[in-house]
């Protein structure tokens, strides 16, 4: 029969090994809670708007009409987030509604910046009264577009400037051939065209074939109506055949139909 004392000797060793080994392991698991607590108020303190504050605000760009001034009082408002707890993509929404803003970017720089990057609009054309169009056919209504007069005015149904801008341009490049260029271009709510050239005389090309009406305009212009464009005040070329002209008050001459 084994001894019984012989048998409890390795239990005996074995208990005195884990006591042994409690107090150490338990240091480490101490040692890493209290590594956690302190990493965790230091990243308390870090988002802390108090702690990490936003103390500049870099603007650059290529741009003439945006005033820096303007994005840097978007930015103010949402300085009490801190420089870490800021959200730079609303920051970014926020800085497009500016009326002259194409494009933002924005980035954080340590410790205590935000770096703004800006595309600007650039302006082609007028539309309407208050509004602009961009290079894109985007519309934007900045507070005041006195300085643009000298643009072609574009109007059409909300928010087409796409394509108005597209044909005006279309348009424009059949014109140019006898040095016309289109001071006004308008779609009306049928979708029907109406054109004012840097004369003054106008064209009404209606809401189908407007290249086409347009190209017969210019096939008769040098040789029928170019002699007459002062006097002229409007040209309708709506007709399959030919076209109408309405002379301006001052002549006394009544509306005439010619055949092409």
């Amino acid at each position: 029969m084994a001894n019984k004392g012989s048998e409890k000797q390795p239990q005996r060793a074995l208990l005195d090994a884990f006591k042994r080994w409690i107090p150490r392991v338990g240091g480490g698991v101490l040692a890493l809670l209290v590594v956690v607590f302190v990493g965790e108020r230091m990243a308390v303190e870090l988002v802390d708007p108090q702690t990490m504050q936003i103390k500049s605000v870099q603007v650059e760009g290529m741009f003439e009409q945006v005033v820096p001034q303007d994005v840097k009082r978007v930015v103010a408002s949402f300085s009490e987030q801190g420089f870490l707890g800021v959200d730079v993509g609303q920051v970014k929404l926020a800085i497009e509604t500016l009326p002259w803003v194409k494009q933002a970017s924005v980035r954080r720089v340590w410790p205590d910046a935000l770096y703004i990057s800006l595309a600007e609009q650039t302006a082609v054309a007028r539309w309407g009264d208050r509004g602009l169009v961009s290079l894109g056919g985007e519309l934007f209504f900045p507070e005041d577009n006195e300085m643009f007069t000298h643009l072609p005015e574009l109007t059409g149904p909300a928010s087409n400037g796409v394509v108005v801008l597209m044909q005006y341009r279309r348009l424009g490049e059949m014109l140019a051939v006898h040095d016309l260029t289109i001071v006004r271009l308008k779609q009306d709510e049928r979708r029907a065209w109406l054109v004012t050239l840097n004369s003054g005389v106008k064209l009404l090309l209606g809401r189908k074939e407007s290249e086409k009406r347009l190209a017969r305009f210019i096939d008769i212009y040098p040789k029928v109506l170019k002699a007459w464009e002062q006097a002229i005040d409007e040209v309708d070329l709506r007709y399959p055949n030919g076209f109408a002209i309405r002379w301006q008050a001052a002549t006394g001459n009544e509306n005439e139909i010619a055949k092409s």
